[in-house]
Parts: C-alpha cells; sequence; structure tokens
C-alpha cells in the first residue's frame, strides 16, 4: 500500500494495484518523436499495468504495520513477505497473461530490489532477496525462449517499466515532492532520465521533461482511501477502518515543463 500524507496528519491510501493502474496509462500514453515510437506494445501495457498483480491478496487482507498503526507502506514490509508476493505476482502473470508479461513483471522486480545495495541490507532481508534472485532467474530462463520479442526490445520494455513505476509513485505522493529524475529510458535522442516536478504546491500538476508522451497533457488517477490521522491498535480494527474510509479519486495532469510559465524577473524600486 502507498500512502499520500496530508497536512492534518491524515492520508490517502492507494493500494498496489492502483498505483500500477497508473503506470499502465501511462504507459498507454507514452510516444512520439522524443520517445522514438509511435506507441507502445499492448502486451508491455498490460505489464505496466498489472505489474503489482502479486499484492491482490495481501490488499484484500492487508497487515499491520505495528510502527504506524496502518497497513505496511509498500517499502516498509518484511522482505520475506514482499518477496514471496513478488513470486506469486510473477507465477499470476505467467498463468493469466503469458510469458512475455511475467517475464517483465520478473524483471522489474529484480531491478526494484536492485535499488537497495545489498551491503545495506539486514542480513534477514539478503537471504529473502536472495532467494527471489535465484528464482527467477530460472523462471526468466524458462520464459525468454517463449516470447517474440528481442533482448533488446526487452531490455528497454524493463527501463520504461522501470521510470513508469517512478512516476507513478510520485503521482500517488509515495516519493515525497522533491524534484525527481528516473532512471535512463529509450528515447529517439538515446537514454535519457525524465525530471519530475511539481510546479506548486498540490499534486495536481506534475512537469516532465523531456516529453515522452503522444499528447500535449496526459491526465492519470485511480481510487484513494481517505484515512484519518493516527492508527489501529489492532489489525481487526484496522482493516475495519480502511473498509469503511472514505473512497475517492485522485488525478494529476502531466504536462511538459516548458508550458509552466518562468517567474518574473523582480522589478528594481527605482523609477525612472
Amino acid at each position: 500500500m502507498l500512502f499520500r500524507p496530508l497536512p492534518d496528519g491524515s492520508a490517502l491510501a492507494i493500494s498496489q494495484p492502483a498505483h500500477a493502474w497508473i503506470s499502465g496509462q501511462l504507459a498507454r500514453a507514452w510516444g512520439g518523436a522524443v520517445a522514438g515510437v509511435d506507441r507502445l506494445p499492448e502486451l508491455f501495457i498490460l505489464a505496466a499495468e498489472q505489474h503489482d498483480i502479486g499484492w491482490l491478496p495481501w490488499e484484500a487482507a492487508p497487515t499491520r504495520d505495528p510502527a504506524t498503526g496502518r497497513p505496511y507502506d509498500f517499502v516498509a514490509l518484511p522482505r520475506d513477505q514482499h518477496t514471496a508476493l513478488w513470486s506469486a505476482g510473477v507465477a499470476t502473470a505467467a498463468a493469466s497473461y503469458g510469458p512475455h508479461v511475467a517475464l517483465l513483471v520478473s524483471l522489474h522486480g529484480l531491478a526494484i530490489y536492485a535499488l537497495t545495495p545489498d551491503e545495506r541490507r539486514a542480513p534477514e532481508d539478503l537471504a529473502a532477496v536472495q532467494r527471489f534472485r535465484a528464482e527467477q532467474e530460472v523462471m526468466q530462463a524458462r520464459l525468454r525462449p517463449q516470447i517474440m520479442a528481442t533482448d533488446t526490445e526487452v531490455a528497454d520494455q524493463r527501463a520504461i517499466l522501470l521510470a513508469l513505476d517512478l512516476m507513478s509513485l510520485v503521482i500517488c505522493g509515495a516519493m515525497g515532492r522533491e524534484p525527481r529524475r528516473t532512471p535512463p529510458v529509450p528515447l529517439a535522442g538515446g537514454a535519457t532520465r525524465l525530471a519530475l516536478a511539481f510546479p506548486g504546491d498540490g499534486w495536481d500538476r506534475l512537469t516532465v521533461d523531456p516529453w515522452p508522451f503522444r499528447e500535449s497533457v496526459v491526465t492519470v488517477g485511480c481510487l484513494a482511501r481517505h484515512l484519518p490521522p493516527g492508527g489501529c491498535s489492532d489489525e481487526a480494527a484496522m482493516r475495519e477502518a480502511l473498509a469503511a474510509a472514505p473512497v475517492g479519486t485522485i488525478t494529476t495532469t502531466l504536462v511538459p515543463s516548458a508550458s509552466i510559465p518562468s517567474p518574473s524577473p523582480a522589478r528594481s524600486g527605482a523609477s525612472r
């Protein structure tokens, strides 16, 4: 689960599959001269939309983080549980959508765990991640011969999926409001990191530079639950509070950074 914090201490809770849906919306909008492709393949869009499919059972019955009294944030869930969800997601994707989607979900899982250096992991977390890596290397060796895409195409899709995932996390509020850069993505001019920034105080507009989408603006969104400040003392109460929380929609419009006017220069106080 992801949380967008609000000034009064409450938060918007966004499920992992809902966040992945935003990745899918971004994937469907990707394309144009800057991107170097007209549009992304449908199988890739499906993989972007379903890359967190393994979280579905957990989101239906989330576990409580004793540190917050709320459902575990996706980065705080213990690694043995986290990797088990990813493994289940790859298997579900293979059974439901076929080898190409499953391969991208598997590769994305490995890419996510590669973002944290192994030397910074606790021993039990490192053991869980290493088991997941070994398992997925076997799975990928079985999946690769079954797909039509080349290794280069798969590598490009893996890079784009990682960037779209980060963009969605930023939109959902899970990365704070500081400007971010995505990992390098393949564009017409070569591998490039996209710069992301909120130009105002809200979450309703995000600038992207360079602009990798077909249309001049792209609006994405998903459902979120509004949780009150504080947490719950036990898991049953937490699940009840989550089920009873008001449901709303978050939306963010992505725009090229050039479309945001620069501040006017300060005028001198001297008159002429």
